[in-house]
């Protein structure tokens, strides 16, 4: 009998990343680990978990530790983080987390999640721009050799590619999480 397992997955949704992770949970499999594709999980009792994803929004390790220790302290557990996405779990006799029935908790993870796909965004752009306006001048600029038309190549690939993630990737997602966050906060008002 299998003890552990890997699986192989890409989300742009966070929601549809947690509610996977919890229905892996539900099978008897509780996740450990991820590198944002490659998701490990150990077995478990089924049903014995239940997840959420956080959102780092300093981008810092000291205020995580904090936040860590704080939310230990109210029962939940740390499971991982992979860049600005934190996973916890709690058992599931514990309850649900606060987020699921509640509107504001849910509105802060939204923008937590928005912002975080607005700066990869932001990012994206400066690489592109960088890519478009520095390097593909600079390739057509040096004396003709295979260095310089490389460069020049390679530049204009990473602004076609950047512009293809952001208009197929991230843009989409920005947009579902901009509708989401004005749904909840029509739930408030």
């Amino acid at each position: 009998m299998k003890t552990a397992k890997i699986s192989i997955k890409w989300f742009v949704d966070f929601d549809k990343e947690e509610k996977w992770l919890n229905d892996m949970s539900k099978k008897g499999w509780a996740f450990w680990h991820t590198n944002g594709v490659i998701y490990r999980f150990k077995q478990c009792k089924a049903e014995e978990f239940i997840y959420q994803i956080d959102f780092d929004e300093k981008g810092s390790k000291e205020g995580v530790g904090d936040y860590v220790v704080f939310r230990s302290s109210c029962g939940d557990q740390f499971v991982h983080q992979w860049k600005s996405k934190i996973y916890w779990r709690r058992e599931t006799a514990s309850g649900p987390f606060e987020a699921e029935n509640n509107i504001s908790a849910k509105l802060r993870l939204t923008n937590k999640a928005f912002n975080y796909h607005l700066n990869s965004f932001i990012g994206l752009t400066l690489i592109a721009a960088l890519a478009f306006l520095v390097l593909m001048p600079m390739g057509r600029h040096l004396p003709e050799s295979s260095f310089s038309r490389w460069l020049t190549e390679f530049s204009l690939g990473l602004t076609y590619g950047i512009f293809l993630a952001e208009l197929f990737i991230l843009l989409p997602a920005l947009k579902k999480l901009h509708k989401k966050n004005n749904e909840l906060i029509g739930q408030i008002f």
